[in-house]
């Protein structure tokens, strides 16, 4: 089919969230959502970091990364292919020390950005965020999954959290020593703390929370606790902490609910894991293709919860090195399908694609033929309208793919250029840098 650049009609951004405002939508995001963000973890760039890296052996083999059109099983296949089929265990050095590598690149390409992504300027995700009753990924770097937690509520617990603590952050140590490292502790007494007044003249305690606390009270309170544990803390930096939480709570937006399906469970002599519940009828967070954090332990498929960098990626390297675990990440271009459907976590994902109904929003897919597979759930949804973002010069051939693959579906293309997180009422301001951090 051929169509004409007149043909194909191009909405704007604003157009759609306009277009979908009280109604049931649903997103889906590809990688092109990262890169709308800053944040380009194409397969292509993520082999660049890792042939950045000092003494990088990948420099040798770039040549055969882009010949294998930048598929990381299909260029572990093409390298271990070379190792005699009895050497299993170099076989497995070589796979396990290559996804590392890429899943740890994949982490400095976040880590750089993420500053960007959390700046003033993309404050307005939160309004695409809170239009949607289901997120699905495709992506399985926690970029989603820490815009989530960023705009998760604290208040509610039970209704409107992602099961979880926010533990796979990680830049936690950008997003929380502000002022010094005293910005986490006074961060978490704010959302969590109490105090108790003792009964006078007889009367029974009473228990106020330190979120309720004016500004003045609190301080006072932050005060004394620094002076009775030792912290050291000083006054002007207590003030600066507060006022900058205080500005946060000011300005903040919650998501009216978000659920990733982990539920923690604590086991006798042993530390809690989070392990995802197959059966949840609440979870409203997909990765369609796994992630870093998510892997496979026996029947079970649980999450890594440790809060720092180093704790994760060890724990990330004991999975790939214990036979008995499995990460839950789909890294190959092909044949995707056969490796999700053996996957419990992952066969939810896909089949809960094809149960919503009303529309759906899909952010940065360029719709090809590897991902047919998901296609095809949505294909056979309730869902009647979608919005697909594209870029002017490749909306023919965007429109000409959707129609293909969603015959039955109302299909209305947006200009991927027009995506704006700037918040309508904000004016961003020039800052001048004196080139201190």
């Amino acid at each position: 089919m051929s169509l004409s650049s007149s043909t194909v009609e191009l909405l704007n951004y604003q157009e759609v969230l306009k277009q979908i405002k009280g109604h049931e939508n649903h997103l889906l995001l590809g990688n092109g959502f990262n890169r709308g963000l800053g944040v380009n973890t194409s397969y292509s760039n993520i082999f660049q970091k890792m042939t950045e890296k000092e003494f990088s052996l990948y420099k040798e083999a770039a040549s055969l990364v882009k010949e294998c059109g930048y598929d990381l099983e299909h260029f572990i296949g093409r390298l271990t292919d070379d190792i005699d089929s009895k050497n299993n265990f170099l076989k497995k050095f070589v796979s396990n020390k290559i996804k590392m590598d890429f899943m740890q690149s994949t982490h400095e390409i976040v880590k750089a950005a993420i500053k960007n992504v959390y700046a003033e300027e993309n404050a307005g995700v939160y309004i695409l965020l809170n239009s949607f009753t289901n997120y699905f990924t495709l992506n399985y770097d926690p970029l989603l999954y820490l815009l989530l937690l960023n705009f998760k509520s604290n208040k509610n617990k039970e209704n409107a959290a992602l099961a979880t603590e926010p533990s796979l952050k990680f830049v936690e140590e950008d997003l929380n020593a502000r002022a010094s490292n005293i910005y986490a502790e006074i961060k978490h007494a704010r959302e969590n703390g109490t105090l108790v007044i003792s009964g006078v003249d007889g009367n029974a305690s009473t228990m106020s929370f330190l979120s309720s606390l004016t500004k003045a009270h609190f301080v006072t309170e932050i005060s004394e606790y620094s002076k009775r544990n030792n912290k050291g803390w000083k006054k002007k930096d207590i003030k600066m902490v507060v006022d900058s939480i205080l500005e946060e709570e000011k300005n903040h937006k919650y998501l009216k609910k978000v659920d990733d399906g982990s539920k923690q469970q604590i086991f006798l002599g042993t530390e809690s894991e989070f392990i995802f519940d197959i059966k949840s009828t609440t979870q409203n967070l997909f990765f369609l293709h796994g992630a870093f954090h998510i892997y496979k332990d026996g029947l079970s498929v649980k999450k890594i919860t440790q809060k720092s960098d180093k704790a994760l990626y060890e724990r990330v390297e004991d999975i790939l090195n214990n036979d008995e675990l499995e990460l839950v990440c789909v890294f190959q271009t092909e044949n995707k399908k056969d490796e999700i459907v053996r996957n419990p976590y992952l066969n939810k994902c896909l089949n809960k694609l094809n149960t919503p109904s009303g529309a759906m929003v899909i952010i940065g897919s360029s719709l090809d033929d590897n991902d047919d597979h998901i296609f095809a759930e949505i294909k056979s949804s309730r869902i009647e309208t979608l919005f697909i973002s594209t870029l002017a010069k490749d909306k023919e051939q965007t429109f000409e793919k959707a129609i293909r693959k969603f015959p039955s579906k109302t299909i209305h293309l947006f200009d991927a250029l027009t995506i704006s997180y700037i918040l309508p009422d904000v004016k961003i301001v020039s800052k001048i840098d004196d080139g201190r951090d």
